[in-house]
């Protein structure tokens, strides 16, 4: 039954994934491409420096006494204190996320035609059932509902 129920739901994605447009292709082919990782991971991490270099500082009043935020620390600062390397972790696993996704992106664009073609043989096999539910044929025999 489960396997039903997979297929039944595969079926209702394989529409609009059989009508996958060029575009779509195209970018699980560049999700996939290490220069275009190379490239998403450089633009995450400038991102990211953009919000590292938040002063937060002037909140090291509030914060624990024991913690290590000084008066001018940034976020970056107090970042790279806990893992001098954290930058670099985080455009590596950036770069590995975006070729997961790239790996992802292809499979659903190999996996479209198949599911199209399911999609159809559930069609047509539903087809013949719609007809015999709107004739009645399929309905139950008619109990009395007194006792």
């Amino acid at each position: 039954m489960r396997l039903m129920s997979a297929a039944l739901a595969l079926s209702v994605v394989a529409v609009p994934a059989a009508a996958q447009s060029r575009a779509e292709v195209d970018a699980a082919r560049a999700l996939q491409d290490p220069v275009a990782q190379e490239g998403i991971a450089a633009a995450v991490s400038a991102l990211a420096g953009i919000v590292l270099d938040t002063r937060v500082g002037p909140l090291a009043r509030y914060t624990d006494p024991r913690s290590d935020i000084r008066p001018n620390d940034t976020l970056r600062d107090i970042e790279r204190r806990r893992d001098p390397h954290f930058e670099a972790r985080l455009h590596d696993d950036t770069r590995r996320a975006v070729a997961g996704a790239g790996m992802v992106a292809g499979d659903a664009v190999a996996m479209s035609a198949e599911l199209a073609r399911t999609a159809g043989r559930l069609q047509a096999a539903i087809s013949p059932l719609g007809g015999l539910l709107a004739s009645g044929a399929l309905s139950g025999p008619d109990y009395d509902d007194e006792y």
